[in-house]
This record gives C-alpha cells, sequence and structure tokens, in this order.
C-alpha cells in the first residue's frame, strides 16, 4: 500500500493554525484539510510502498498499544530509520491514512487544547522526545528498537511492554543511548530476568530508573557501543542485585 506525508508548508500551516482547526479534530472525515488548502494537494506520495495494514481500535487505547505497535513495524520495516524520524510522515499518516484510527483513538476527548493536538498529530517537544510521545511514530519505534530477528519470537523483547506500555516507554526510552540497539536489547533482557526472578519487584518505576541511571553511570565512564547485549543484560543484573536495595 501507499502511505502518504505531509508537505512541509502544509505540515507548517496545520501545526501553526491549530487553534483556528482545533474544531475539526473531531470531524469524522479528515475532508476539511482539502477544503483548508483548496486546489493544493498538502499530501504527498511516499515512494516507498509498505504492507497492507489496519490498526486496531478499542475503548481503551492502552490495551492495543502492543498489538498495534507489532502491527505498524510488521508494515513498514522497510523504512530507514532517518525517514522514522522525519515528522513529514508521521503527521502525515495521521492526518491522511491513520485519520479514522486517531479520531476514534482520542474521541472521548471532548475538549483538547492545542497543546494536546500539538503533541500527539505533530511532534510537541525536541525531536528525540516527540519520538516516544506522538501516538504513532512512538508504536513504530517501541518496535523498533526491540525487534530481534534472531530470535524464535522477533517480538519478544516487545512484548515485554504488554503491560504499563506508556509508562515503561518514557522511562526506557527517555536516555540518549537507547537508540544502541545492543544496549536496548540487553536492558530489557535484564529487566525481563529480574522482573521474572524477584516479584516484589515486578514493574517497580524504581526499577527502571536504577537501571537507566547505572547506564548513564556505566556510559560515563566506557563507550557503550563497545559492549553486547549480553554484557549489557550482566552488568545491570549484577548492579540490581548486588548495588542497589529494590531485591531483598
Amino acid at each position: 500500500m501507499k502511505i502518504h506525508f505531509l508537505k512541509q508548508n502544509s505540515l507548517e500551516a496545520l501545526r501553526f493554525n491549530i487553534p483556528s482547526n482545533i474544531k475539526h479534530y473531531k470531524d469524522s472525515s479528515n475532508q476539511w484539510i482539502y477544503d483548508y488548502f483548496v486546489d493544493e494537494n498538502p499530501f504527498g506520495e511516499y515512494k516507498i510502498e509498505v504492507e497492507d495494514f489496519e490498526l486496531i481500535n478499542m475503548d481503551n487505547p492502552s490495551k492495543t498499544d502492543l498489538t498495534n505497535s507489532i502491527i505498524i513495524y510488521s508494515a513498514m520495516k522497510n523504512i530507514s530509520d532517518t525517514q522514522a524520524t522525519d515528522e513529514r510522515l508521521w503527521a502525515g499518516l495521521f492526518h491522511s491514512d491513520e485519520w479514522k484510527f486517531l479520531c476514534k483513538r482520542w474521541d472521548k476527548y471532548d475538549n483538547m487544547k492545542p497543546s494536546e493536538i500539538y503533541s500527539r498529530y505533530f511532534f510537541g517537544q525536541d525531536k528525540k522526545r516527540s519520538l516516544f510521545t506522538n501516538s504513532l511514530s512512538r508504536l513504530w519505534w517501541v518496535a523498533r528498537l526491540t525487534y530481534d530477528s534472531e530470535r524464535k519470537d522477533p517480538f519478544e523483547l516487545t512484548k515485554y511492554f504488554e503491560r504499563n506500555f506508556s509508562t515503561k516507554l518514557l522511562v526506557i526510552f527517555s536516555n540518549n543511548y537507547m537508540a544502541n540497539i545492543n544496549v536496548t536489547r540487553g536492558l530489557i533482557t535484564a529487566l525481563k530476568y529480574i522482573e521474572s526472578e524477584f516479584s516484589n519487584i515486578c514493574f517497580s518505576r524504581e526499577l527502571y530508573y536504577e537501571a537507566t541511571k547505572y547506564l548513564n553511570i556505566l556510559g560515563g565512564t566506557y563507550i557503550l557501543d563497545y559492549f553486547s547485549s549480553d554484557e549489557i543484560k550482566e552488568k545491570i543484573i549484577s548492579y540490581i542485585i548486588n548495588h542497589t536495595e529494590l531485591i531483598k
């Protein structure tokens, strides 16, 4: 299937005029966007084709985040990391191909503020953080950084986010080093092990903070790129067990 992006001028116009267009973000159709730009098509067609996909909607969106993450990454694995950091792609998908998905996802919010539209439909913060707060790009990026083709189930690490998806995502991916796939895989493998072996700290925010804090310290002494995912895993497990009070 073909997907669409917002042309740069169109992106800037929609972003700048969110306050005056905010009522349209409850519309069931995105026809208002075409009307807004009159005779100019605000969208461009991506040269790369992706597999057909349809994201799932439920009354409680958090229950479908993991499934949708796997769906969108499976369909769009062939786009590059550079393309996947482009606001025009995700804002374009929101305002075109995935308009109905976003309307359904946010339909219970009757009085969305401009800042919420900015954050959910565009990149409302710096690029790195926006990748994990934007409603669509975060689904792709979680799977991108956890997908491991060498495992029997390539999405085994992705499924770590099945519970507490948003909390885990924002805490774990808020650090610069998480762009390194070996670090990401090592961290999540370590967290999975610790949570399975020590039930008293299962899904503890303190665990995430301690593990990521340790990686920051480690990264200040060593170049993390030189470590394998197994080495990262073992270092984190050893640190949590021997140098924190989380495990009693």
